[in-house]
Formats: C-alpha cells, structure tokens, sequence
C-alpha cells in the first residue's frame, strides 16, 4: 500500500512540474516590404496639325537618370517604441522613365515622403515617332507623402512640364554670375587630454561628388524656374556658374534657393589625435539657404550649406 501511494505522489509531482513549465517565448518580427513603382515623363514638342508646333502634355517621352527618394521616420515604422530618425531609399529612373523601390513597411501602414528630384534637361521635339534633342529647361520636381502597407504595392507616377522661349522678343540681355561655396556636415569633437575629455560639435566638409542643387527662381531663356546641380569637390567645395540678366531688369529678381539634400550617414567624433571614429547611424536633414540679386557678372562666394540636424536610427 506504500508503495501505491509513494507512486502516485511522485506520478502526481511530475504532471505538477509540467504545467508550471513556462512556454518559450519566441520574438516576431511585424515588418514586412512594399514595393513603390512608377513612371516619369516629360512632355515633348509636336507639329500641331496646322504648320505650327505645340508643346502639349499628352505628347511625352520618358525621363531617364530622375533621382528619386522615400524617407520613411522610425517611429511610424515601429509606432510602439521609441526609435529615433528615419530609413532613406533612394532609386534612379531607367531608359523608360520607370523605377521601382523596396521600402521596410508594416501591418498599420508607415507614412513615406516621396521626392522626386527636379533637373536640367532639354525640352524635346518628336516627329514622326523620332526624338530630337531640344533646347535646354528646368523641370522641376515634387514631394508627395503616401502611406505603405506591408505586402502591397504603391504607383506613383509624375509627369514633368515645361516650356522653352526660343526667341527674345524683349530684348533682355543676359550674362553669367557665379555662385560658390562649401558644404559641411556636423561631428562630435573631442579636446583637452584623458580623462578629462571635452566633447562639442564641429562642422567638417563633406566628402567629394556630393550633390547641391540650385534653384534660380527666374531663368532669362525659359522665363520660369530652373534647377541647377552640381557636386562638391574633395573640400567639399563646390562652384555654380548659370545664365542670368542684368541688374535693373524689369521683372527679373534673381533670387536663388542652394539646397542639399536628407544624408544617411554616421556622426563620427574627431578625436584629439585627429583620428576618426564611426558614430550612430541616422539621418542628416536636408539643409537650405536663400540668395539674391544674382544679376549679370556677379561673383558670390562663401555660400555655406551644413548638414546641421542629425536624427539618429
């Protein structure tokens, strides 16, 4: 009889232990991917049926080589915790004018800026079904904002319209002025000598072939905006020469807007023996400044554009 009930008391401890067993616990991941498509185009010149020529929207051709970029913040991502900055994807346009970007999104959908980043170009002429290069213009660009959703796809697709004056029917005399400056991106500095360090922030240029974009708000050929690019040198310098008029044009204000755009990047420290450490990853933030009364023969210089606001990943 012992014997029994010392057998089922030990029967009994082990189905005891079995429920107070705790289940593993196994971490999901709630992101998954969308894909964000689409086409960009310009419109072209056309014969317009009666001797003359048009330059209609509904005649396009695609525009090849158009950058164009998603950011997309941490915290629409994962909405329940506390990241920081936000994830750039960037893509290029192909011969067909189209692109296709894979983005991190999830299940409630994650706000994404969308930029489409304008250029100087030249506005085509088609006839007959044949392409031939025209005069140079500015297309400007755009920012739209979309929500994603995991597993599904988004279309966005732009269209790029501009016009070419050929003629000068005012008379207007142009010249050149040239626009120059640096850009630099702000690091973690440190001073004095261990251990008692000193750390600030500094601003250092960036690397060579960094884009900066201007923006001339009135062109003397095309009579609208135009965007201009170009990149930085090893300094971080870079150098803008563009068509303009002469002081006192009536109508012509030549104000300008240099711009650079968001950078994913590290900031690193320089350290007192001028070594260079890798920093936190994130995002610098698109910077601007604002110039004007860039009239014919004028030399700017010192324009500095700097990569102040850094938002961490």
């Amino acid at each position: 009889m012992k014997k029994t009930i010392l057998a089922l008391s030990l029967t009994a401890a082990l189905i005891s232990c079995k429920k107070d067993d705790p289940k593993e616990f196994t971490p999901t991941d709630v992101t998954g991917t969308s894909v964000v498509r689409g086409n960009v185009n310009k419109n072209v010149i056309t014969p317009n049926g009666a001797g003359g020529w048009t330059s209609a929207s509904a005649s396009r051709v695609p525009a090849e080589g158009v950058n164009v970029s998603i950011t997309v913040n941490k915290s629409s991502l994962y909405p329940n915790s506390s990241a920081q900055g936000a994830d750039v994807y960037t893509g290029k346009t192909d011969a067909n004018g189209d692109y296709a970007i894979t983005v991190k999104s999830n299940a409630d959908g994650v706000t994404a800026r969308i930029t489409i980043d304008g250029y100087t170009g030249t506005l085509d002429t088609l006839v007959n079904g044949q392409t031939k290069k025209g005069l140079s213009t500015a297309f400007e660009g755009t920012n739209m904002v979309t929500t994603l959703f995991m597993g599904q796809n988004e279309q966005i697709n732009y269209t790029f319209n501009s016009n070419v004056v050929t003629t000068n029917p005012n008379g207007i005399q142009t010249g050149t002025a040239t626009l120059t400056g640096s850009v630099s991106i702000s690091l973690v500095k440190e001073t004095g000598t261990a251990p008692n360090f000193i750390y600030s922030f500094t601003n250092a240029p960036v690397e060579a072939g960094h884009k900066v974009y201007l923006r001339l708000d009135k062109d003397p050929i095309t009579q609208a905006p135009r965007v201009y690019e170009t990149t930085t040198d090893a300094n971080g310098n870079y150098t803008f020469n563009f068509t303009t008029v002469n002081a006192g044009t009536a109508g012509f204000g030549q104000n300008a807007t240099i711009w650079i755009n968001d950078f994913a990047a590290t900031r690193d420290t320089l350290k007192a023996n001028n070594t260079r450490v890798p920093g936190p990853a994130g995002v610098f933030q698109r910077s601007t400044i604002n110039e004007n009364a860039l009239y014919s023969n004028t030399l700017r210089n010192a324009v500095y554009v700097r990569y102040n606001t850094f938002q961490p990943n």
